[in-house]
């Protein structure tokens, strides 16, 4: 499999590496061999491999580009974007990971665009495009009889899509409970714990789970986001992150958690709740006592719990979520590929 690479920062660094490390296991498991044929970056150029069947991805690691040569061996430089990239080499799949833009889903929405009208398989860790254009890029893809993966796209490389797609036949999600955003999860506990609120969000910031501007976090965007893709992929909705009802965090945090009864805990808690209507998104501060299950959920940690028809509540709770983490959801999204193509 030909890939295009679109971003190659902690995530596409770490993807590469994966692809190094388990290429016996893709080729003997999955008779999977990708090779990479072109990557594009935002600041640091790019290249196209000189064999038109790409260079293998040990190759790149053991170069160690970008950080160390300009090109790895095999590869000339290329000074053109995503889209011209696009246009200049045979490739069977786009790998896109360039930075999420919440609003408008741009750049990122219209290299997937691109991608799949000219027949590549699109796997992307982005939340912006599939937010934004789920219906219109799922239908997109199958027009053109290729397909589009997200899996890293809501809680790093946890198999949410793929756990509903793939082992939950003839299931129905009723509801969905969350805790998916790093940030404000992290001062949560920190401020049950004790500390204070500008102690625990520039402990946030030094470790790189909170942004120098956390009010994406904060005050729900990031969660409405993710819970937009779930809603939309796994329970029919269309709707967008604006249509999610969003309480501000921030403001409410200290004075929430100064007042919590014993044995209680406070919570940004994502909901989609069917209604007559369609579905219902919301986040919010909820006081959770101890007995429920979403309580645990300490720092670094995140869960989501489904309500279905057949198998009552599933909850799934992942550990601190790393880069390599989406990495390899989006490798395992190409496994996907390769299994159902």
């Amino acid at each position: 499999m030909r890939l295009v690479i679109v971003g190659y920062g902690n995530v596409g660094r770490l993807f590469g590496e994966l692809l190094a490390e388990k290429m016996a296991t893709l080729r003997g498991q999955y008779h999977l061999t990708p090779r990479i044929v072109g990557v594009v970056t935002g600041r640091r150029g790019g290249w196209i491999a000189e064999n038109p069947e790409g260079i293998a991805a040990s190759v790149v690691a053991e170069a160690g580009w970008p950080a160390t040569v300009d090109v790895p061996v095999g590869a000339v430089p290329f000074s053109g974007d995503a889209l011209a990239l696009l246009n200049a080499v045979d490739a069977d799949a786009l790998v896109e990971l360039s930075p999420t833009n919440p609003a408008t889903g741009e750049p990122a929405l219209s290299y997937v665009r691109a991608a799949l009208a000219k027949g590549l398989h699109v796997v992307t860790a982005n939340k912006g495009p599939i937010a934004l254009a789920y219906r219109e890029l799922r239908d997109t893809a199958a027009q053109h009889g290729v397909q589009l993966r997200f899996e890293s796209a809501v809680m790093d490389g946890t198999p949410i899509i793929n756990l509903a797609q793939f082992t939950l036949p003839a299931t129905e999600i009723l509801g969905v409970r969350a805790i998916i955003n790093a940030t404000s999860n992290f001062i949560l506990s920190g401020l049950v714990a004790g500390q204070s609120f500008d102690e625990t969000l520039a402990r946030a910031q030094q470790i790189g789970i909170a942004e120098a501007d956390p009010s994406l976090d904060l005050d729900g965007w990031d969660a409405a986001v993710k819970l937009t893709i779930i809603a939309n992929v796994l329970m029919g909705a269309d709707i967008r992150p604006q249509d999610v009802v969003r309480e501000s965090s921030a403001a409410h945090m200290q004075t929430l958690t100064a007042n919590l009864s014993a044995g209680s805990v406070a919570k940004q808690v994502a909901t989609i709740t069917r209604t007559a209507e369609g579905v219902e998104a919301r986040v919010v501060l909820h006081v959770l006592t101890a007995d429920d299950s979403l309580a645990g959920i300490g720092q670094g940690k995140a869960a989501i719990q489904f309500t279905t028809d057949t198998m009552g509540d599933l909850t799934i709770i992942e550990g601190p979520g790393t880069p390599r983490q989406t990495a390899f959801g989006v490798l395992a999204d190409l496994i996907t590929i390769a299994a159902h193509r």
